[in-house]
């Protein structure tokens, strides 16, 4: 990722969520009351701002007397500064329906904090629908120091929430990032901004356990999913990434924070294309990428312990350390000298780094294949092209 510095990556580029009155109703499907949102007073035109209209919904569906509750978005397009939807709620589970547009106000100088649109402590939160939600981020994008640009959507302390079914646009900075949201469900999204979007990540997952991404498309100018210190037990499947920096664990190294981890990731049947990229202390270990096509995709496997995004870096030696780490079943193309490049700490040796039934081929039949090895440790089998430094 191209937001923090100093910090180890292992990417994988493989780079390694109806009423028509505000007032609560119980509806025959549901059985549950719906607040609709143009009765606390939204309007919808696209024009007017209908921050305030969502926060009198919100908080009659939060701290209502049903335990299951439904707010609705109708197909309107509502222009909204940054909203927090905050709990603790009454209701133990609450579904947001989007069938509108959601579209953020351009004006900076509305923004304060580092998101545009968050849900916090919100127990059984379903986000879903056919709607949008759309950050007019060019509007961000000419801004060089990314540490002031907001998140689009942004999820904290949320367990079991599932977003699900939405098309995501143009994100300020990251589209959707989950932090402590352990049991998350993100499932059926688009995500789309320009190629050359800053630091437009797809997803971003932290700190948090148990998390399922699935049956997605991500096309952003940065990370497709980025998984950052703290979390374990990820599994990211049918996913296509194409364009983008692919799926990249990392964002460790922290001196303050000798002990942050990522642990227990699944990559399987998902497709890439497009770029790739490739100090600090910490674990990364049982990581595995299976059945994986890439296209057109730079380097497509990469272990770097040296990535420093913004320059000015320290080869620390007592870097993150890289283990139990496999590839399976990796096929397709890339664009770059290297096919490969597992770059290891000189005190921090990746152990049992394993590549099996691999077959990479360059864009550039005048080039010959290269693999790029420092101080790596494990076994190759069925490679294409071989890796020497693991084939012993």
């Amino acid at each position: 990722m191209t937001t923090v510095s100093q910090m180890d990556l292992l990417p994988f580029f493989l780079i390694l969520c109806m009423a028509t009155s505000g007032m609560s109703i119980m509806t025959n499907s549901l059985l549950s009351p719906s607040f609709n949102v143009v009765s606390y007073g939204a309007v919808g035109n696209g024009k007017t701002d209908d921050s305030k209209a969502f926060m009198k919904a919100w908080s009659a569906v939060c701290h209502g007397q049903s335990h299951d509750a439904h707010l609705i978005i109708p197909p309107k397009t509502f222009l909204l500064k940054p909203v927090k939807f905050s709990g603790p709620c009454k209701a133990s589970r609450i579904t947001v329906q989007v069938l509108g547009k959601l579209v953020a106000s351009t004006n900076k100088r509305a923004f304060s904090g580092n998101y545009w649109l968050l849900f916090h402590k919100v127990k059984g939160l379903t986000l879903w629908g056919k709607g949008s939600i759309d950050g007019k981020g060019s509007a961000w994008w000419q801004q060089h120091d990314s540490d002031f640009r907001p998140a689009a959507l942004k999820f904290y302390e949320c367990p079991g929430m599932v977003l699900k079914g939405l098309t995501h646009l143009n994100s300020q900075k990251q589209h959707i990032v989950i932090t402590k949201c352990h049991g998350a469900l993100i499932s059926k999204i688009k995500v789309i901004a320009p190629e050359d979007s800053p630091n437009t990540d797809g997803i971003n997952i932290a700190s948090s356990k148990n998390v399922r991404v699935q049956r997605s498309h991500i096309s952003t100018g940065d990370d497709c999913i980025a998984i950052s210190a703290g979390s374990s037990n990820i599994k990211i499947k049918g996913m296509t990434c194409a364009p983008s920096h692919g799926i990249s664990i990392g964002a460790l190294g922290d001196p303050g924070k000798p002990d942050e981890s990522v642990e227990k990731v699944d990559v399987s049947d998902c497709t890439f294309k497009g770029p790739g990229i490739g100090g600090g202390r910490g674990r990364v270990r049982n990581i595995s990428y299976k059945n994986i096509e890439v296209q057109e995709v730079g380097t497509p496997i990469v272990i770097d312990q040296f990535y420093c995004p913004r320059g000015g870096c320290k080869n620390n030696s007592d870097a993150v350390r890289v283990s139990d780490v496999s590839y399976s079943g990796i096929r397709g193309t890339y664009t770059r000298d290297d096919a490969m490049s597992l770059l290891c700490s000189q005190n921090a040796a990746c152990t049992n780094i394993v590549l099996d039934n691999i077959n990479l081929r360059t864009m550039d039949p005048k080039k010959a294949a290269k693999v790029k090895c420092f101080n790596v440790k494990g076994r190759s089998q069925d490679v294409k092209p071989v890796v020497d430094c693991l084939s012993h």
